[in-house]
């Protein structure tokens, strides 16, 4: 393997050809001419691999015969552009080859007088390459500030392929107590009712239509719309069930298009309608809500004739939580400091907590109450959620009783107890003690709840270093305080106890 002229302010490519007085002249013309290239020279194959990774290559020189053609295979899979040198018996083979708009090709002289093209076109390319590479990045700016708007908006906004499976749906989805991981991949129809699917599905409502003239007044409403423009869904009114851990519904108002259509593509024939697939937008209709829970709770909160209804009221909260969630989100994507970022995931998380609340309510002698039980689970299920990648989120255990708690008290058990968790897992990076299962027990003995995070003794011994800390003393205190109770710290464990009168 050769390598010339290691300029780090240099362009690196790789000159890989079969006829070496070919390639010994163009190193000698580059080096005369003085041009800013270094050129990496492998004998065989196997030395691409140590190149590129030692290198950072722009560019590949290479012809049909290098290592019997192996490398021309390779190049249609490699993120390189190349520039071909080719005989003029080898033309047609050109086309199979050229799949990357930024390579071309050379045709090859017997006097090697196509060499003194090779540095224009060594220009041409990289600048095409170069051209390419900015305005993807463009593309790929301008799709995450369309997705943090998309995600930002309170309504509903989703995206079904040509089966009527979600592909995408943002955070407003939340509402219906689903995170938006949970329906890709799965059918519309698992947000309807029994009753409503044949109303609204193409599939059960297009065939009895066959052959009738509807017009556009009359033309039938649809969940999976493939028509656009004025034949589009508008204001399609329907009752979206929550998930049927939550139970109950929504009333909603939907508008929905022919995805591809929609954004000027007209390469689709009469017979390729089927492969347009569906983007919709789902509006709640304020005020005009199921309740998901018993019927007492319907009942207003408020001794002032005419207040909300407690069910009303959550979803109102609940809708400006998602905003803030998403603007969080927002804010999250525009930062480059990894612990601003952080921060600010930790912000979003304890967010989504407290909408979490809304979620697991209960009612117990005319009192709204906290169902603790699934509703710790499910924050540890949006705790493991977000910090995915994290083999130590994944081995937390809980064990609960069944315990119902006033909201406020709910509400500041969570917020404790994923402070203490995002906290605990910042100690278990720092002293890399393994992947160790940490236990959260809670419980209650004659009115007193006992809420137990235990963990390595390590954990705990850096733990009560790092609680020094003016900040996390500050947020764990008032949190204990709130709620009237007690911490105690072992070797293992932390312990709250506090009264759940």
């Amino acid at each position: 393997m050769g390598s010339e002229k290691k300029d780090s302010a240099n362009v690196d490519i790789i000159l890989a050809t079969s006829i070496e007085k070919e390639r010994n002249k163009l190193i000698q013309m580059l080096n005369e001419r003085n041009l800013p290239f270094n050129v990496h020279c492998p004998e065989k194959l196997s030395e691409l691999d140590k190149i590129t990774s030692d290198y950072e290559i722009k560019l590949i020189i290479t012809d049909m015969d290098f290592q019997n053609g192996s490398l021309v295979d390779w190049l249609v899979l490699w993120p390189y552009p190349f520039i071909l040198l080719v005989d003029l018996e080898e033309s047609e083979k050109i086309d199979k080859v050229l799949s990357d708009e930024s390579s071309s090709f050379l045709l090859r002289r017997k006097n090697f007088s196509h060499l003194n093209y090779l540095p224009s076109m060594l220009r041409k390319v990289l600048n095409i390459r170069e051209s390419l590479e900015r305005h993807n990045n463009f593309l790929k700016i301008s799709e995450k500030q369309y997705m943090n708007l998309v995600q930002a908006l309170p309504d509903i906004i989703y995206v079904l392929d040509t089966e009527g499976n979600f592909t995408f749906i943002n955070n407003a989805i939340r509402i219906l107590g689903w995170d938006p991981v949970e329906l890709i991949g799965r059918h519309f129809t698992e947000l309807l009712f029994h009753d409503d699917v044949p109303k609204v599905s193409r599939g059960e409502l297009l065939p009895a239509l066959r052959g009738v003239v509807t017009g556009e007044d009359r033309s039938p409403k649809l969940f999976d719309e493939r028509r656009t423009g004025s034949r589009m869904t508008r204001g399609l009114q329907l009752k979206l069930r929550r998930k049927p851990s939550i139970g109950g519904s929504i009333n909603v108002s939907l508008t929905a298009y022919g995805e591809v259509s929609s954004i000027g593509y007209s390469g689709f024939q009469q017979n390729d309608m089927e492969g347009v697939g569906t983007a919709g937008i789902i509006r709640e209709n304020n005020l005009q809500l199921d309740s998901p829970f018993s019927q007492n709770r319907a009942e207003s909160i408020f001794a002032t004739e005419g207040a909300l209804a407690h069910n009303e009221v959550m979803h109102l909260i609940n809708n400006k939580l998602q905003v803030l969630s998403s603007l969080v989100s927002l804010k999250q994507s525009l930062c480059n400091e990894p612990i601003s970022c952080m921060a600010l995931n930790e912000v979003q998380i304890q967010i989504y907590t407290l909408s979490l609340v809304y979620q697991n309510m209960v009612t117990i002698n005319d009192k709204i109450k906290i169902n603790m039980q699934s509703y710790m689970d499910d924050i540890i299920k949006h705790l493991i959620s977000s910090y995915a990648g994290n083999p130590w989120m994944q081995k937390i255990e809980l064990h609960c009783d069944t315990i119902n708690l006033p909201e406020d008290s709910a509400i500041t058990i969570s917020l404790l107890v994923t402070e203490l968790l995002t906290l605990i897992l910042k100690i278990q990076d720092k002293v890399n003690s393994g992947i160790v299962p940490t236990t959260i027990t809670f419980l209650v003995n004659d009115s007193i709840a006992q809420l137990k995070i235990r963990a390595t003794e390590k954990i705990f011994s850096s733990y009560a270093e790092i609680i020094e800390d003016e900040s996390s003393k500050i947020m764990i205190q008032t949190l204990v305080e709130t709620l009237k109770g007690e911490i105690f710290l072992d070797k293992e464990s932390f312990t709250l106890f506090f009264n759940i009168g």
